[in-house]
């Protein structure tokens, strides 16, 4: 596995994580849910859905919410690419591999293609969305946590290696990993296309399922005040994990469940991942006090839950113990 393995000659360049569409038993809950305690701003709504987006974002929506009474589900995983020509150039790729891809309309974006890949993940590729107004600078409408964007998706799968190449041969690149050293095998992947270490995270378990969306919230006060207002909601129970610190990545986080299961991370910026010469960071998986350097242990149902993917069936073992410190 190559550090650098197709990253700056990819077949189609994705840029980063765009959005995430979940879907929702109670659009309503849902709503107050990422509007008061996430500080998401609502871009547009109706009975059916509601597209929301950070504060710093100007694209029209990094999260979407779909009323459904069929359970929580996530219907897909969106990935920006730097230019419409690229679509094209993704679809002559999957094509040639025997991927299931198929062009969609979906409001707030453009011309947008859809995979249906055979490691089981749902995603999709756009190269534009409409534009809203930036409110990073609109202090007296910020809520909760003040999410300013997207940072990434954590997706458990039973075979991190294969899912992992897959997504390495299509331009990601691997900035850390977590190793079983008894099995010498791979049970945590993070690969990237923007410059942090995390656009999309590989976790050993049953799947393919959406494990959780990470914003990013600007300091530790904010961070605080998310969770305060989980405990005026009546949800404090659901501040699920965190305050900690990840050794990969070196990231401060908090975990939330939100109305109806779905996982929410909450971070600081993340530290910069760039320059071509930096290796792969090795971690073992057995090093515990390393990958989680301080914080409580993760519960059981953060170890084991996770959201399935719409329509696809789930395979494999509950969630790698490289996540149960």
């Amino acid at each position: 596995m190559s550090s650098t393995s197709n990253y700056l000659d990819p077949p189609f360049r994705i840029t980063r994580t765009s959005h995430v569409c979940l879907t929702a038993a109670d659009l309503g809950r849902a709503c107050d849910f990422y509007e008061n305690l996430a500080g998401l701003v609502v871009t547009w709504r109706d009975s059916d859905a509601a597209y929301l987006r950070g504060v710093e974002e100007i694209a029209h929506h990094s999260l979407v919410l779909r009323r459904s009474a069929d359970g929580a589900t996530c219907d897909v995983v969106g990935f920006r690419v730097a230019a419409d020509r690229d679509l094209d150039a993704a679809k002559t790729y999957f094509d040639a591999r025997g991927e299931t891809v198929e062009w969609i309309n979906v409001r707030g974006q453009l011309r947008t293609l859809r995979v249906r890949h055979s490691s089981g993940a749902i995603f999709e590729l756009v190269a534009e969305m409409e534009t809203q107004p930036r409110l990073l600078t609109h202090y007296a409408q910020h809520k909760g946590g003040k999410a300013l964007r997207i940072d990434h998706v954590q997706v458990v799968t039973p075979d991190v290696g294969a899912t992992g190449d897959a997504f390495i041969d299509m331009g990601f690149r691997a900035a850390e990993v977590i190793m079983d050293q008894t099995a010498n095998k791979r049970i945590g992947l993070f690969m990237h296309r923007k410059n942090n270490p995390h656009d999309l995270v590989l976790a050993q378990g049953a799947g393919p399922r959406l494990h959780h969306t990470a914003f990013v919230t600007p300091d530790l006060q904010t961070m605080f005040r998310a969770c305060d207002i989980a405990g005026t909601m009546g949800i404090g129970h659901e501040v699920e994990r965190g305050p900690g610190r990840h050794g990969p990545g070196n990231g401060t986080f908090v975990y939330f469940r939100d109305p109806d299961g779905h996982r929410l991370e909450m971070i600081l910026p993340p530290m910069q991942y760039m320059d071509g010469e930096e290796e792969i960071r090795v971690w073992n998986s057995a090093d515990k006090h390393q990958i989680v350097p301080w914080g409580a242990p993760a519960p059981q149902r953060w170890r084991e839950e996770a959201t399935p993917f719409t329509g696809v069936p789930v395979a494999g073992d509950s969630l790698a113990r490289w996540t149960a410190r």
